[in-house]
């Protein structure tokens, strides 16, 4: 189940390097996956990069954890911070200048991030058991922040 999941995600990922490809003058798309598959971990950290200047972090400190984040255009900053057990995050940005961070504690944690646009700001926490959190930010200039305990 793992690696199908993991090979699905792969293959999204892989899109916007193939719709790039004919522009040779076009930024190249950076790809990078790790995954502890020893049995105590199980953690996969997986970012892909299209632009220029563009920032990722993520940072795991637990088990079974799964860290996504896709970004396309220039300027952007992505940052997931993991702990506990079976948390899940996503991070995904189209665009120039956006910033989007996911911290997660405890376990069974879910949080998506979309940002469209420029400018946009966007911050998850999540401190408590088996939460859920989806920000959507399709216009620019937005800002928000959600904190779940």
């Amino acid at each position: 189940m793992k690696s199908s999941t993991l090979f699905a995600v792969l293959a999204l990922l892989s899109v916007p390097g193939m719709a790039a490809a004919g522009d040779m003058a076009a930024a190249e798309y950076n790809f990078a996956i790790n995954e502890l598959s020893q049995a105590s971990f199980n953690q996969a950290a997986i970012i892909g990069q299209q632009g220029n200047l563009n920032n990722a972090r993520i940072r795991q400190d637990g088990q079974k954890m799964q860290a996504m984040i896709s970004q396309n255009g220039n300027g952007n900053r992505a940052n997931v911070d993991q702990s506990g057990y079976y948390n899940l995050a996503y991070i995904a940005q189209d665009g120039q200048s956006n910033s989007a961070s996911i911290t997660q504690a405890a376990w069974g944690n879910t949080a998506m991030i979309l940002q469209k646009g420029a400018g946009n700001r966007a911050s998850i926490t999540q401190y408590g058991t088996q939460k859920t959190a989806v920000v959507v930010q399709k216009q620019s200039q937005m800002a928000i922040r959600v904190v779940q305990r």
